[in-house]
């Protein structure tokens, strides 16, 4: 999975959890801050774009807009 900001900036994570309908990670570097929408491209090309709810030291959480 390869997961961008926005602008199409790189976040380098170790995925933790992953569901339908979100994810949680840690971030190699800094993590996204809490409400910053994001992209995740996963192996397979498909695209989800989330929300960032949650954000704990470099551990954050993302919700996944599954009604795009």
């Amino acid at each position: 999975m390869t997961l961008t900001d926005s602008s199409g900036h790189a976040i380098e994570v170790m995925v933790r959890d992953l569901s339908s309908r979100g994810m949680s990670a840690a971030a190699a570097g800094m993590p996204p801050a809490c409400n910053d929408v994001l992209r995740a491209r996963m192996e397979d090309g498909r695209e989800l774009w989330g929300i960032v709810r949650w954000v704990n030291g470099n551990l954050f959480g993302m919700e996944f807009d599954i009604h795009a």
